[in-house]
């Protein structure tokens, strides 16, 4: 869970690496050693299921506001009603 707790936040604070992520998502998840069921998560950005397995949920949130994803969806999705 550090592995991808770190990948967010350096999304968050670094823009090389948002800029990475968006270029090569799978490139950085291997840099970061994300793998299993977080890994299909980043890729899918599926901000919810992430949630419910104890990401912390500022990360998701800013995050989410880095990789550009709207606002409503972000909370849409969270609520599940997406």
């Amino acid at each position: 869970m550090y592995k991808l707790h770190k990948l967010l936040w350096d999304i968050r604070r670094d823009a090389p690496t948002k800029e990475r992520y968006l270029a090569d998502a799978d490139a950085v998840l291997d840099d970061y050693g994300i793998d299993g069921d977080f890994r299909g998560f980043m890729r899918d950005l599926d901000f919810k299921s992430m949630y419910e397995r104890g990401i912390n949920p500022y990360l998701l949130y800013f995050c989410a506001i880095q990789l550009e994803v709207d606002r409503a969806d972000y909370y849409a999705q969270i609520r599940g009603e997406k």
